[in-house]
């Protein structure tokens, strides 16, 4: 798949999240400035060459892709008519500490210290990364969700095999291993072509399945 088919199919251009949003790229910029709303995940540049009978005419279009839960977190920040990003990372903390515990309730538990008492410290963090849009790359859809699916999924596999580096996995770890593989596999991108070797799909989805005979399933 051409890179420019994968951003259209799986990401909205400026223009399309705005027009759903109802809003101005002033606008959207302003979110940013303020540090409410992630950068584009993708920002593409195009060199165009056009032909016709009044002439040649050449010209560079930047186009900018935002991953398809932006539209959820823009319509949260209307909702709750979010100025501030203090405000914005309240109602951040507040999804990713609801997200965390509803992992905890099914038995999905990490002893990592940022999952405990460096947890706000931890979540900062991630802000941070989420406003660079780290995780419009790295995760399917940029939700929140999606972030501590991925931030706990990797913890766990990275604590139950040695950072991937043990020959093997206890019979006793294994089902915990599991449900880290299935957060991972429902958060992870997919990722373009170019990207898939040196994804985090393929490094704790694809090579840890692989390495210990595992299945998402």
């Amino acid at each position: 798949m051409r890179l420019t088919d994968y951003l259209k199919s799986n990401f909205y251009d400026a223009h399309e999240l705005c027009s759903l949003l109802k809003i101005s790229l002033e606008q959207l910029q302003l979110w940013q400035e303020s540090s409410i709303f992630p950068n584009a995940s993708y920002s593409i540049d195009n060199l165009i060459k056009c032909s016709s009978y009044l002439g040649l005419y050449e010209c560079v279009e930047v186009t900018d892709y935002y991953p398809r839960a932006a539209l959820d977190w823009a319509q949260m920040l209307i909702k709750h008519e979010v100025q501030h990003s203090s405000h914005a990372y309240e109602l951040f903390q507040n999804k990713y500490i609801t997200t965390l515990k509803a992992c905890a309730d099914r038995g999905i538990v990490s002893d990592d210290d940022k999952f405990g008492d460096d947890l706000i410290e931890h979540i900062q963090q991630v802000w941070q990364q989420y406003l660079c849009s780290k995780y419009g790359v790295i995760s399917q859809n940029g939700a929140v969700e999606e972030v501590v699916y991925i931030d706990l999924g990797r913890s766990l596999v990275d604590a139950l095999t040695e950072d991937r580096t043990s020959n093997s996995v206890p019979p006793e770890d294994r089902a915990l291993l599991h449900e880290a593989l299935k957060l991972l596999n429902r958060a992870l991108s997919h990722n373009a072509s170019h990207e898939k070797h040196n994804s985090l799909r393929y490094q704790y989805i694809e090579s840890v399945m692989q390495k210990y005979d595992l299945s998402t399933r």
